[in-house]
Formats: C-alpha cells, sequence, structure tokens
C-alpha cells in the first residue's frame, strides 16, 4: 500500500501537468478575446500615447522626435495651460464637495418610508440614463436668455434675466450645477446601500444612550458610510478631473473667451482640431500625473477619518 501510494504520488504531478496542457485550449477559448481586447484597445493606446508625447506629429506629415519639448511646452511656456488647469480646479471643487452633500442629504430621504418612493427614486435617478449630449442640450435650452425657463423663473421674482452660458463670470456657475445634477444619480445609488446596511440595533442603542437625530448621524451613520463617502470622494474627484467635455463642448465649447475652457475640452481641441498630436498625448500624460498624485494622497490620508468595519 505504501509504494502503491508512493507510485500514485509521483506520478500525480505527470498527470496535473497533462491536464494543464490538456485544458489550454479552453483557457485560451474564453480569455484569448478578452487578452486581444485588451491589448489592442488598453495596452497598447497606453504605450503608443506616451511614444507619441515625445513626438511632433500632425497625423498628416511624417513625425519627428522631440524629447521633452512637448512637456516643456506644456509646464513653462503654454498660457492656457495654467487657464485651463485653474478652471478645472474651479469645476471640481463646485461639483465635488456639493454633489456628495446633496446626495446623501437626497439619499437620506429615499432611504425612509414616504408615499410614492419608487416616483421618488427614479426621477432622482433619471439623469442615469440620459446620455451628456442629451443633457447639455436640454439645459442650453434651460439657460437660453429669451425663453429659457431657468430666466422665466428668476424673472417671477424681479431678478434680471441673465445670459448664462454667454457671460465669463456666470457661465462657469451654470456648468457646475449641470455637472452637479448628472453626478447625483449613482452617488444616490451607493449612498442608498452605504445606509441601507448600517445595522439598526445601532441606532437603538444610540437611541438608549439619549443621542438624537444630529447625534446619531454623527457618531453612527457617518463612520459606518465613510468607506461609501471616501470612494465616491475618490471616483468623483477623478471623473471632475477627467470628465465633463460632453457637457462643456456642447453647451459652450469652452467659451466664452475660454472662460468655461477645461483642460479635458483644451486636449481634445489640440488633438482633433489643431492635430497637434504629440503635444495632446503630453497633455494626457500630464493630467494621469496629476490624478495619480492626488488619487494615491486620498488614499494615504484615509486612516484618519475613513472607519472599516
Amino acid at each position: 500500500m505504501s509504494s502503491h501510494g508512493a507510485v500514485a504520488t509521483k506520478r500525480a504531478p505527470g498527470g496535473g501537468g497533462k491536464r494543464v496542457w490538456r485544458d489550454l485550449p479552453w483557457v485560451a477559448l474564453f480569455l484569448g478575446p478578452n487578452f486581444v481586447l485588451f491589448f489592442v484597445f488598453t495596452a497598447f493606446p497606453i504605450v503608443f500615447g506616451l511614444a507619441v508625447s515625445f513626438l511632433k506629429w500632425n497625423i498628416v506629415e511624417p513625425w519627428s522626435f522631440v524629447g521633452l519639448a512637448n512637456y516643456r511646452q506644456l509646464i513653462f511656456q503654454d498660457p492656457l495651460t495654467w487657464k485651463t488647469i485653474t478652471i478645472t480646479a474651479y469645476y471640481t471643487v463646485g461639483v465635488l464637495p456639493v454633489s456628495l452633500a446633496l446626495s446623501l442629504f437626497f439619499a437620506t430621504l429615499l432611504n425612509q418610508r414616504i408615499r410614492a418612493l419608487g416616483f421618488w427614486r427614479g426621477i432622482f435617478f433619471l439623469p442615469m440614463v440620459t446620455s451628456g449630449v442629451a443633457i447639455a442640450l436640454v439645459w442650453k435650452w434651460l439657460y437660453a436668455y429669451q425663453f429659457g425657463a431657468v430666466n422665466w423663473l428668476i424673472a417671477l421674482v424681479g431678478i434680471q434675466r441673465q445670459n448664462w452660458l454667454f457671460s465669463p463670470t456666470l457661465v462657469m456657475p451654470a456648468i457646475i450645477v449641470v455637472a452637479i445634477w448628472a453626478a447625483m444619480p449613482v452617488q444616490i445609488i451607493f449612498f442608498l446601500a452605504g445606509l441601507q446596511n448600517v445595522p439598526k440595533d445601532l441606532y437603538e442603542a444610540a437611541a438608549i444612550d439619549g443621542a438624537g437625530r444630529w447625534q446619531s448621524f454623527a457618531h453612527v451613520t457617518w463612520p459606518m458610510i465613510s468607506p461609501t463617502v471616501f470612494f465616491l470622494t475618490v471616483i468623483t474627484f477623478i471623473h471632475s478631473m477627467t470628465g465633463g467635455f460632453d457637457i462643456v463642448w456642447n453647451m459652450t465649447q469652452g467659451g466664452p473667451v475660454d472662460a468655461s475652457n477645461l483642460y479635458i475640452v483644451q486636449l481634445f481641441r489640440t488633438a482633433f482640431v489643431y492635430f497637434q498630436m504629440g503635444y495632446a498625448s503630453a497633455m494626457a500624460y500630464a493630467l494621469f500625473v496629476v490624478v495619480l498624485i492626488f488619487t494615491i494622497f486620498q488614499w494615504k490620508v484615509q486612516d484618519r477619518w475613513v472607519h472599516y468595519g
């Protein structure tokens, strides 16, 4: 028995190896298309884009290697760089905290037992199934000077009509409102999931200890949903820094006088209007580095306010 067991033990690795080789065609059949799509549409564009950032190339003419010249121009020579960064930072600071606060507020309301709950949830989730282009066109109509609903409403309370999308001082607040409205559905869904996972006995224990509504929120709700808040903070920050193109491009195309010219809009214009592919690639990788640094920073400081378990 012992010798037979030893033989079986010695043969097992060989048999397992044959089984692995026999299963490789099935592995390739199921995973192969995914790997092909990943390398063709993800890995290769990333490497190719990084290589292009060191070139001077307009697609039509032959490329020439310029080294770090595109990055030097971006940081030290292009006056639009810091203007678009400032506008993008303004956009991010406007969207991030307000959208999270409003989403948490409405998620808390939707988590209650109220009449027509399904109807109200559908109303708040409506922007989620609407394309960015449609959102931009609808809000562009709402902001219209002569017949827009926004100017009609403020005129009812005696406020003068405003040229929202053609005023350098009003265009960004107007776009931020649209971006907040578009970002809230996803945030509400995550907040609802987080709120519904808070154990009810914690609220009961807090009530027994004499905690009021705000104390229960500060000492029970907030610590329990802090991982959700952290997750939404990270993804909303990334989306605000790299997104907003569809809304801005279809509402203002970065105007008036570059007042709403987000960094991502200028990147698109550089690549597909001016066909400066090398410079646009440098802009893209500079944005990637900035977003990566801020994301890592958020991960480093999460231990100070995020509570797991």
